[in-house]
């Protein structure tokens, strides 16, 4: 039996153990942006077997993608049995307390959120207080597994949306576990109206300054001095697009006229409007605009 990477206490020693896996299980590693130490992903095997009772160290949001199996569990002094099967998502919060045993071998994708960065959102909700989750086992949540799904399909193509998308996904998936699994009914304040003529005007000129970097969500909403959360929802109201997809649009709108200079390379234009390389980039244009980077250079 291998090691893997998400930690738990083990009650008996009180000593940090990792969670067993099957031995040559291809583990995601943790997310290239690091410094942010929010959320990792994990997609792992996990042999049929019993588990000591252990105690959670950060929220785990479990994602079942094996067939129907049973997992017995005691928690809270009480002998649990429950069916799982693909598509269900089971929460166990931080410092949670439970011994477990299942009857086959299951393959899982795992979230590890940290505690603050729980947190960290309620703040941006203006509700600080609420910020004790509750366990969940099982459940159908499919908002949680199209977001998990989506952050391994990034990691498996070593994320071409870059570090914009992981932190907006970061924060979806942060925010839909505060309102779905939150001890107490979180207070959300709701803006309309969109952005000032200011705040619009210094996000675009930002945006159309900065194309060739790797955009930031945190440090866009920083700029305006507000939540990403906040910030996310009032720039559509004012432009009618996610900043996502706006900063996706303006890097194909430069790439075009990149493109009818044939001085510069297809490679150089891709890292002109801040694509990670020329297929990402090819991708990305061939799927907004309907043709390759190539046969668009050619009608001019």
């Amino acid at each position: 039996m291998a090691q893997g990477n998400i930690k738990v206490i083990e009650t008996r020693s009180n000593k940090i153990v990792p969670l067993p896996v099957t031995p040559g299980t291809s583990l995601l590693a943790k997310n290239p942006f690091q410094f942010l130490n929010e959320l990792n992903i994990d997609r792992l095997c996990m042999p049929a077997c019993e588990t000591p009772e252990v105690i959670v160290c950060d929220h785990l949001l479990t994602l079942q993608l094996s067939p129907q199996h049973l997992f017995e569990t005691w928690e809270e002094g009480q002998l649990k049995q429950i069916h799982k099967g693909v598509g269900s998502v089971t929460l166990a919060p931080s410092g949670f307390r439970f011994w477990g045993r299942w009857d086959k071998d299951v393959e899982i994708l795992v979230l590890t959120l940290k505690p603050a960065v729980i947190a960290r959102c309620a703040i941006e909700l203006h509700d600080i207080n609420q910020t004790e989750l509750v366990r969940c086992t099982g459940r159908l949540d499919s908002q949680i597994w199209h977001l998990g799904l989506a952050l391994e399909a990034e990691l498996k193509e070593e994320n071409p949306n870059g570090q914009y998308f992981w932190e907006s996904l970061t924060n979806a998936i942060a925010l839909r576990v505060l309102k779905q699994y939150s001890a107490f009914e979180p207070k959300i304040q709701h803006y309309s109206g969109g952005l000032s003529p200011y705040q619009l005007k210094r996000t675009i000129e930002y945006i159309s300054d900065n194309l060739n970097l790797d955009l930031s969500l945190n440090v866009l909403a920083a700029m305006l001095g507000m939540s990403p959360y906040y910030f996310e929802r009032l720039f559509k109201q004012s432009v009618g697009r996610t900043p996502h997809q706006y900063i996706l649009h303006c890097r194909i709108e430069r790439a075009k006229q990149l493109l009818q200079d044939n001085e510069l390379s297809i490679g150089e234009i891709a890292c002109q409007v801040g694509c990670k390389n020329h297929s990402h980039f090819s991708k990305l244009f061939r799927k907004l605009t309907g043709m390759s980077p190539k046969t668009y250079r050619n009608q001019f």
